[in-house]
């Protein structure tokens, strides 16, 4: 057993040597010959071994269960960080089972504890008949075909290093070589999700084929390397197309819309695990409506997904944790000067004595006779109009925005500077017709300016 699992630990490989490892023990069986297997390599292969136990609190035998742990790792000289953490507490807190708080729980403090000791893996004591039960739970979840994979032997910092092994050698080793476990009742419960696959799932399907747990094995085993082929794909697209936004990332949907349909989906949830860091409660449907995103012909649509907010907005596909922030603001502008708007941009007015010739369009000048002070900027309002300069008559500014594809999000950052209920500037984007600057007059010169490192973004007075 020692060497099969040497070899497996050394083939991946998932510990390379001087690594500091965290093993997660709960007492059970299995989390038990993972320490003792870990235990038993430390001494011929150089890295440094500790334990971390979670009590949840959700059973009476917890804290004998902690005991046990602590007894192990004391008889072992393995140091070990104990945590307590009332789950069903939890759970009423998150507002979610209590399978999915002890997970969070135990992800936290395990993620914790590596940090706080440097360590470069976090061994789980996921095993071969886990696998296949992952696996079924997927599928009867509706999972994509990545889903099918399964389990990986690491995945970030978390290692399985017993994913070769069945559940009954290893209760079967222990018991060679004389140590004990803890048994958790709740095992048997079948309220838990988990347990209906175990307990009765499974041995139905066996009925129809005895090998069903090795079959959806190598199912997984065979998914994960395919999918790992996918991978390389997926991340050369995104390291390609993607790009930065103030909020999350953006993406082409031309350049989506001309990879293959079974590309594009996988690059979509790429994209979201880039942005969010998981795919917990994304499923199929939420990739479809993704999906379906990219086609339909509004030019902007938005979709809220768990933990993720999206949106088409003309030819790029915004993702981000939450919407971007939206200011609602009317500023009073008493004289020249410098002036902070809450989107984060400066708006400078002064006099000058000529107007430039410019193409930027984060400047304009008007004949400063022509428009006395105060004025005032502001966010744009429904039912806004002005004359654009080199047009006759007046637009309705939400139709200049949508002739110009300007999205939902800058229309509402862009600035407006108006002069009473005259609208003279769309800052950033066209100035109003009239109101030029005289030859030998005094300008005034509008413009937008990004504060520099450093400078206070105060209104200047």
């Amino acid at each position: 057993m020692l060497q099969r699992f040497e070899q497996s630990l050394l083939r991946q490989p998932l510990i390379a040597p001087h690594d500091t490892v965290l093993c997660a023990v709960s007492g059970g069986a299995d989390s038990v010959a993972l320490l003792l297997l870990l235990y038993r390599l430390s001494g011929v292969f150089p890295f440094v071994l500790h334990v971390a136990h979670l009590n949840h609190c959700l059973r009476p035998e917890s804290t004998a269960d902690a005991e046990f742990v602590a007894d192990l790792c004391a008889r072992l000289q393995v140091p070990l960080s104990l945590e307590v953490v009332d789950v069903a507490a939890l759970a009423a807190e998150r507002r979610e089972g209590v399978e999915a708080a002890g997970r969070f729980a135990r992800r936290r403090f395990f993620a914790q504890v590596a940090q706080e000791l440097g360590c470069t893996s976090v061994a789980l004591a996921h095993h071969a008949d886990d696998q296949a039960e992952t696996i079924l739970f997927r599928l009867l979840r509706g999972t994509g075909v990545g889903g099918l994979a399964g389990m990986l032997p690491r995945q970030g910092v978390y290692i399985r290093p017993l994913l070769p092994f069945r559940g009954a050698e290893l209760r079967d080793w222990l018991t060679v070589q004389g140590q004990g476990w803890r048994e958790d009742a709740s095992n048997a419960d079948l309220a838990y999700s988990r347990n209906r696959i175990r307990h009765q799932i499974l041995p139905e399907l066996q009925q129809f084929n005895p090998t069903i747990s090795d079959a959806l094995r190598r199912l997984g085993a065979q998914v994960a390397l395919e999918e790992a082929d996918w991978q390389q794909r997926v991340d050369a697209f995104l390291d390609a197309e993607i790009c930065d936004t103030a909020d999350g990332l953006d993406v082409s949907i031309p350049a989506l819309l001309k990879e293959s349909p079974a590309l594009r989906r996988r690059v979509l949830r790429g994209l979201l695990v880039r942005v969010r860091g998981d795919l917990m409660r994304i499923d199929a449907g939420h990739l479809d409506q993704l999906d379906g995103l990219l086609i339909a012909p509004r030019p902007q649509a938005q979709l809220a997904l768990p933990g993720l907010w999206v949106a088409r907005r003309y030819d790029r596909l915004l993702v981000a944790v939450s919407p971007p922030e939206l200011f609602e603001y009317s500023l009073l502008i008493p004289e020249p000067g410098v002036y902070a708007l809450p989107t984060g941009i400066w708006l400078r007015l002064e006099i000058v004595s000529h107007a430039t010739v410019s193409d930027d369009a984060t400047v304009a000048f008007f004949a400063a006779a022509a428009i006395p002070f105060p004025l005032i900027v502001r966010s744009p309002r429904p039912g806004d109009r002005f004359k654009p300069a080199g047009m006759d008559g007046h637009k309705r500014l939400k139709d200049y925005f949508i002739d110009a594809r300007i999205d939902h999000e800058t229309r509402r950052r862009t600035p407006l500077v108006l002069s009473g209920e005259r609208l003279l500037w769309v800052a950033g984007q066209r100035r109003c017709a009239g109101d030029l600057p005289q030859a030998g007059a005094p300008v005034l010169k509008m413009s937008l300016e990004s504060p520099k490192d450093g400078e206070e973004r105060l209104l200047d007075r």
